[in-house]
C-alpha cells in the first residue's frame, strides 16, 4: 500500500512534520509513505482558464495515485493548508472518494482537536468529498516535549495508540478503495422515452442503449430557445456518448437545459436497470479535456461577441487588422440572437 502524508504547514520547525516523519519510519515495514510539503505551492488564486498550475497539478497527481492520504494539521488550520484545499476543490478534485486519516500535533495539551474537527467539515464538503476515517483521532499534545533528539516519540503509550489508529486506517483504506472500484454497468437494451425539464418547459428525449453502451440520444428541442440552447443538444450528447460518462460540464449560459439533458439520460439509465452514479464517477470525454495552450499573432482582441463586438470586429477586418473575438458563451450574437428587426449588420461605408 502506498500513502501520501501532507505536512499541513509551511513552518520549517513543525512538530507535525516530525510526527509524519516518525510515522514514515515506524510503519515502513507495512506501507510506503511519501511526505508532501505545501511550502512550495502558490497561494490559491483562481486562474481565468481554470487550469491548475503545474506544481498543484503534480501535487494532485500524487494524491490520485496513492491508496490513501494522511493530513497532519496544527491548531488552528494554517492558511497554507486552507490554500491547498482551495486548489484541490477548484478544477481538480483528487480527494474525491479518497480515504483520509487526520492527525495533528500542538503545543497545547488537547493537541489539534478543534483543527481536526474543522478539517473534517472541510473534507466532507461537496467539492472535496473525501472519505475521512471516523473516530480514532490522534491528538498529540505537548508536542514540543513528545520527541527525542532522533525524532522518535518518547511515550510508549502514545506509540501504541498511534499504531492502533494507523492499522485501522490501513483496513479502512483497503475497504474504501474496494468500494471505489468501477462498477460494472449492464443495461437492458432498448430505446427509452423520458421527459425531463428544460429551460422553457418539458424536454422529451429518447435514449438508445445496448447492453454496455449509450448508443444514441435524440432530443425534441423545439420548445427551447433557438440560437441559445442549440449548442447543448450537440455538445452534451456527443460528450456523453464519446466518454460513456455522465461527468459532463454544463454549457455556460444554458446550465438549466444542460442539466436537463444529463438528468434525462440518467433517468433512461435507471429504466434500463443501470446506476447513473457509476457513470458520473467516470472520467470526462477526451474531447472535453483539450486544454492545449495556443499562441496567436493578432492586432486586436475584442472581448464580447454580441452585436457591438461583432460590428467592431467587422470594421477592424475591413481596415486590414488581424482580430480575435473572445466570448464566454459558445454562440455569438449576444442579445441580437433573439432580437427582432430587419437587419443586424455593420454599415460597410
Amino acid at each position: 500500500m502506498k500513502l501520501v502524508a501532507i505536512v499541513g504547514t509551511n513552518s520549517k520547525r513543525s512538530t507535525n512534520r516530525k510526527l509524519l516523519q516518525f510515522m514514515q519510519k515506524h510503519f515502513s515495514d507495512q506501507v510506503e509513505i511519501e511526505l508532501l510539503e505545501i511550502s512550495q505551492l502558490p497561494a490559491f488564486n483562481e486562474p481565468e482558464d481554470r487550469i491548475a498550475l503545474t506544481p498543484v497539478a503534480d501535487f494532485s497527481e500524487k494524491i490520485l495515485t496513492a491508496d490513501g492520504v494522511i493530513i497532519a494539521t496544527p491548531e488552528p488550520i494554517p492558511s497554507a493548508l486552507n490554500s491547498l484545499l482551495e486548489w484541490l476543490s477548484f478544477s481538480i478534485h483528487p480527494l474525491t472518494c479518497k480515504p483520509v486519516m487526520i492527525v495533528g500535533a500542538s503545543y497545547d495539551i488537547q493537541g489539534s482537536s478543534r483543527a481536526q474537527l474543522h478539517l473534517r467539515q472541510i473534507l466532507d464538503a461537496p467539492d472535496v468529498n473525501a472519505v475521512v476515517m471516523p473516530g480514532n483521532e490522534f491528538l498529540l499534545g505537548r508536542a514540543h516535549q513528545a520527541f527525542d533528539e532522533e525524532g522518535n516519540l518518547i511515550s510508549q503509550g502514545t506509540i501504541d495508540f498511534l499504531e492502533s489508529c494507523f492499522y485501522k486506517f490501513v483496513r479502512f483504506a483497503t475497504i474504501t478503495n474496494q468500494l471505489n472500484e468501477p462498477e460494472e454497468v449492464i443495461f437492458e437494451p432498448g430505446t427509452y422515452s423520458v421527459t425531463t425539464v428544460g429551460h422553457n418547459g418539458n424536454l422529451p428525449m429518447q435514449v438508445t442503449l445496448s447492453e454496455e453502451r449509450i448508443e444514441k440520444i435524440d432530443i425534441d428541442s423545439s420548445g427551447e430557445s433557438a440560437g441559445i440552447a442549440d449548442i447543448v443538444f450537440s455538445r452534451i450528447p456527443a460528450e456523453i456518448i464519446e466518454g460513456q460518462t455522465l461527468n459532463v460540464d454544463a454549457v455556460s449560459g444554458a446550465s438549466v437545459t444542460s442539466n436537463g439533458v444529463l438528468d434525462g439520460v440518467a433517468r433512461a439509465i435507471r429504466l434500463a436497470g443501470g446506476n447513473p452514479d457509476s457513470l458520473r464517477k467516470r472520467p470526462k470525454a477526451p474531447s472535453a479535456l483539450d486544454k492545449e495552450y495556443k499562441t496567436y499573432e493578432i492586432d486586436l482582441v475584442i472581448v464580447g461577441g454580441g452585436g457591438a463586438g461583432l460590428a467592431a470586429a467587422a470594421r477592424a477586418l475591413q481596415s486590414g487588422k488581424r482580430v480575435i473575438v473572445v466570448k464566454k458563451f459558445p454562440s455569438v450574437g449576444g442579445n441580437t440572437v433573439r432580437a427582432g428587426g430587419p437587419m443586424n449588420a455593420p454599415d460597410p461605408a
